[in-house]
């Protein structure tokens, strides 16, 4: 016999309500049912059974079956309960056992013992308190969803919601967290068996009872219900009470301190058609001006600022060679004001030239606007005039191809590096060297001042690194383990650390009390060119042949048994360029690293 219309939906009622697990007294009769129902008994009906209420405002959510997930949002919920700072922490600790326990109980519920059982395992012991013990032991005799269903005390425990005060800061702390993620299983649990209550004077928060109602006689014997400890905490003075709040500062500026490092922002300048072969580049210290050296003997200069470059007349320009040729049909007096114009005309590149070969490398001084340092294969090293554009001293003393030239902090020395085996100090109010650091066997490819000037590196083609006294002139550490040339040197701020890479593509970091190497840096696919720490000294910057930005943190501890792999744990970022070599890494203000390299 064919059924009816409604047989069919009663049918497919029936069947939806015993997959839900209703038993057949829950489920509604026929005679029941009503047909019509006015609006206004609806939304009042429907405002009931969704319990939204200020007190509790969270979602209703169905619950999932799926044990892992079970596991991982309550294992969430316990790590950010936990790591809470205060005083959300006290107010949101008494969640956890609760949530604990339903979250266990809806696992049984749900025909999942193993995953139950390793859950119980694997949170119980978070829960050592005396007042849990005995309801623990009662979960734990529990093996399926019919003891869940049949024991007394677990029905006792399920039918009674837990009642917690919380201010309104927690509460929407709590709520930021569970709407970060997904959290359906644990919004369920808050939405069946416990209340919040949301109170608005904070006071009312400390002297507040968490309790349960009605709660089963094992819970009672557990002194489950009892007040906490902020309601029977003594009355603070205000001197106290400045005290505590100092503390909860500094835990929580340590907890920040404990957190990766920030990334930076990185600006990347790239030289492009260097047909003239750019030997390395540098940027100056106030970030105005950056420089380029190239193999055909000169430097150019850009100024970073909208601004173009002026230039002031000087006495004598030997960069400008006046024929009388060019000015044949011209007076005395006309050649004067044409060559007075052209010298003093506004550019936005200045060309420097005067070296006999390629340059190797510049340096601005503390005021860009002043001068450079530049050395050459032509053994010397120059001092140019950024006003005039022209050269204002020459510096001779070595005996080979100058490779490097560094200045102090304080503008009081400059340190050259030579193919002739030495390193040496110079004035800039003298031509010759003040002092010369011999004790390398091969070039002295790299050096670098320490913070204080009072230390100087040196990094060599011999596969060493000195640090020399200046002032003695001896070596004063002797830091082996590099397989190749050291290329490249740079200090950390505070003075206790010096990086050195180079030809075998390894950064080593090196404790400069004890000599040691903390860091084995590995990663990069080829020769290391520039290094760089960060204001915090806690970020090392590397850049080289391989055309990538890579991004170290110093201060991560790592196992030292751990296996060698392509990149070290401590790199936190690679960021490649499309195809420049990278020659110069430096960082400045407001987290922004810059960088700069030609196209290859």
């Amino acid at each position: 016999m064919k059924r009816s219309k409604n047989d069919h939906i009663r049918s497919t009622i029936s069947r939806y309500f015993k997959r839900r697990q209703f038993v057949e007294s829950e489920m509604p009769a026929r005679k029941d049912a009503q047909r019509e129902q006015s609006v206004t008994d609806m939304s009042v009906r429907r405002r009931t059974r969704s319990r939204t209420s200020v007190e509790n405002s969270l979602a209703l959510t169905s619950i999932s079956g799926d044990a892992t997930a079970c596991d991982q949002q309550f294992t969430r919920m316990k790590a950010f309960i936990l790591g809470a700072s205060a005083p959300y922490h006290t107010e949101l600790q008494p969640l956890l056992f609760p949530l604990f326990a339903h979250t266990y109980l809806e696992m049984l519920s749900n025909g999942q013992k193993v995953p139950a059982q390793k859950f119980h395992e694997r949170h119980s012991e978070t829960f050592k308190e005396e007042q849990y013990q005995s309801f623990i032991k009662v979960l734990k005799k529990l093996e399926a969803k019919s003891d869940v269903l049949t024991t007394k005390e677990v029905i006792e425990f399920r039918e009674h919601r837990f009642i917690l005060n919380l201010s309104e800061e927690s509460f929407h702390y709590m709520m930021l967290h569970l709407k970060a993620e997904d959290n359906m299983i644990m919004l369920q649990i808050f939405n069946q068996y416990i209340k919040i209550n949301v109170v608005q004077d904070a006071g009312a928060v400390c002297g507040s009872k968490l309790e349960m109602k009605q709660l089963p006689d094992v819970l009672e014997e557990s002194q489950l219900i009892k007040e906490s400890p902020a309601s029977v905490a003594p009355v603070i003075d205000g001197q106290q009470q400045e005290a505590t709040l100092e503390d909860e500062l500094a835990v929580a500026i340590k907890a920040v301190r404990e957190l990766p490092p920030c990334l930076p922002s990185i600006c990347f300048f790239t030289f492009l058609n260097t047909y003239q072969g750019l030997c390395s580049s540098t940027i100056s210290i106030d970030k105005k001006k950056l420089s380029g050296c190239f193999e055909d003997s000169s430097i150019l200069v850009w100024n970073l600022e909208p601004d173009l470059l002026t230039r002031t007349t000087s006495e004598c320009d030997v960069s400008k060679i006046v024929l009388a040729a060019d000015y044949i049909h011209c007076l005395e007096d006309e050649i004067k004001d044409k060559v007075f114009s052209r010298s003093t005309q506004s550019t936005e590149t200045a060309k420097l030239v005067g070296h006999r070969g390629p340059v190797y490398k510049s340096r601005f001084l503390s005021d860009s606007k002043t001068y450079l340092l530049s050395c050459s294969e032509d053994s010397t090293i120059r001092l140019w005039n950024l006003g005039t554009q022209t050269n204002a001293s020459l510096y001779v003393g070595h005996s080979s191809a100058v490779w490097d030239v560094n200045i102090s902090s304080t503008d009081t020395w400059f340190a050259s590096c030579s193919h002739d085996t030495t390193a040496k100090l110079w004035t800039f109010e003298r031509t010759y060297p003040l002092r010369s650091y011999i004790g390398h066997t091969f070039d002295v490819d790299c050096l670098d001042f320490h913070p204080n000037n009072n230390y100087l590196a040196t990094g060599s083609g011999d596969k060493t690194v000195r640090f020399w006294s200046v002032s003695e002139g001896r070596t004063v550490r002797l830091l082996q383990g590099h397989r190749g040339s050291v290329l490249a040197l740079a200090f950390s701020p505070n003075g206790k650390l010096l990086a050195s890479a180079g030809e075998d593509r390894r950064i080593r970091v090196w404790d400069l009390g004890s000599g040691q190497v903390l860091k084995d840096l590995r990663g990069h696919s080829d020769t290391v060119f520039a290094l760089a720490f960060d204001d915090t000294s806690s970020i090392l910057a590397s850049g080289g042949a391989d055309c990538c930005v890579r991004l170290w943190d110093i201060q991560k501890t790592t196992d030292s048994q751990q296996i060698e792999g392509h990149s070290s744990p401590e790199l936190l970022g690679a960021f490649p360029t499309k195809s420049a070599l990278l020659s110069y890494v430096r960082f400045a203000p407001y987290n922004i690293l810059l960088a700069a390299g030609a196209s290859s």
